[in-house]
């Protein structure tokens, strides 16, 4: 692979309109506006950014990368010989690539700064009622960063799915009612320094967030929240998420020194800080899970139905939000870490509370549909219907919070394999035997 794209080839137009792009110069100029829709080839080499640049509506960035694939079929990154390569060079903030409406990203590898305040690729609302729809087909997004915050919203993920709120409750508002959807193929995440695969959020009331991902590899597995009331309230907001044959792996160098969660799942909740928020209601995170693999985590599957961090006059209540999660024919591995108790194949909750003194809210839930799941054994796993930081909650605070399985505790058993210890028949929606 070249270690440079080759100056002397100006930027110029094939035969069939598609933009020939040879140089880091031409990248920014060929990422304007104006391209609008068209192809814009990037031919191999590596090329420094400089700052965050954005794909345009119904634009294709493509390079020469060839995949490669594993015995599964699974992807394993580009092969030596032929490999385009964007890289973040400046500590600037921000997401290195943003892609406008009907914008795909094909046989890139863009690789971030280590530890900048920013994401690598986001799909993002620009508008209330906005309507943005984005892929990434074949493609290594390189995520040197950890998981974290700014004031301008979460940093450290290899690909942000959201809804904003892009001033903290004064104008510019909210993009209320913004939809958008993100489609990831046959493409390697790596997080090596613990931070996230997907992140996908609603910031905005009423927003709609769609993940399709097949055949991945994604390093630093998913963080997905219904919605979150940032300080303004977010209700009947709905993330829906759709995973066919994935494999999710933790990247850290020792999963046990710093425990990762594969899923990090919730239906809806206020900030984990203390800015002042009303209630969070009706949000709702679908998963729809078909033969994936979550590997390496300490926690595989955590989801909640709704958090609520801090007691009024700081937050309001957590109403009405779940999580309605189906896992069909996958495995979920998690490391023995010693016998650590931190370790859990499932880490289940109706609802949580940030103090056991105060109620999360009402009517949250988590329902569970598993059929053909296969878990890591013997672990530390937990099923609460409200839980606080101590354990349960007092059945004066559960507030109603419900973890149901559908079925019964012997289907349960007869359809899946080394889940141990199983939910108990308190939670099942079917006969107890």
């Amino acid at each position: 692979m070249p270690s440079a794209p080759i100056d002397d080839a100006p930027s110029r137009q094939s035969a069939d309109g598609t933009i020939i792009v040879g140089t880091a110069a031409e990248l920014v100029a060929a990422l304007s506006p104006v391209n609008a829709g068209q192809r814009i080839l990037v031919r191999a080499g590596s090329y420094a950014v400089t700052a965050p640049l954005t794909v345009p509506d119904g634009a294709t960035l493509e390079g020469e990368g060839v995949m490669q694939f594993d015995g599964a079929g699974l992807p394993v990154g580009f092969g030596a010989a032929s490999q385009t390569v964007l890289t973040m060079t400046a500590n600037v903030p921000g997401s290195m690539l943003t892609l406008g409406n009907g914008a795909t990203l094909r046989r890139l590898k863009v690789a971030d700064l280590a530890d900048r305040g920013g994401n690598v690729v986001s799909v993002l609302s620009r508008a209330p009622g906005d309507r943005v729809s984005a892929s990434i087909v074949e493609s290594e997004i390189i995520n040197l960063s950890a998981m974290g915050a700014n004031p301008e919203g979460p940093t450290g993920n290899g690909v942000l799915v959201l809804t904003r709120n892009p001033n903290l409750g004064a104008d510019p508002a909210a993009h209320e009612s913004a939809a958008i959807t993100a489609g990831l193929a046959r493409s390697v995440i790596r997080s090596p320094a613990g931070g996230v695969g997907v992140f996908a959020f609603n910031f905005a009331a009423m927003g709609k967030v769609s993940v399709s991902l097949a055949g991945n590899v994604v390093g630093g597995g998913i963080v997905a929240n219904g919605g979150v009331s940032r300080p303004d309230a977010v209700h009947d907001a709905q993330v829906t998420i759709e995973s066919h044959g994935n494999l999710y792996r933790d990247n850290s160098p020792d999963p046990c020194a710093t425990p990762h969660l594969g899923w990090n799942l919730t239906g809806g909740s206020g900030p984990p800080a203390p800015l002042p928020v009303p209630e969070t209601s009706n949000n709702a995170l679908r998963v729809h899970s078909v033969d994936d693999r979550v590997e390496g985590f300490a926690s595989g599957v955590v989801a909640t139905g709704s958090r609520r961090f801090f007691p009024a006059p700081i937050a309001g209540p957590s109403t009405g939000n779940r999580v309605e999660l189906e896992l069909l024919r996958g495995t979920i591995s998690t490391p023995s870490c010693g016998g650590a108790p931190f370790v859990r194949d499932f880490d289940l909750a109706g609802a949580f509370s940030g103090g056991d003194d105060f109620s999360p809210g009402q009517g949250n839930s988590v329902s569970v549909i598993l059929q053909g799941m296969t878990g890591s054994g013997a672990r530390f796993n937990r099923y609460e219907s409200a839980l606080g930081p101590s354990g349960p909650l007092a059945p004066e605070l559960a507030g109603g919070n419900r973890l149901e399985f559908a079925g019964s505790p012997r289907a349960f058993a007869a359809t899946n394999a080394r889940i141990d210890p199983a939910p108990g028949s308190e939670h099942f929606s079917g006969a107890a035997r």
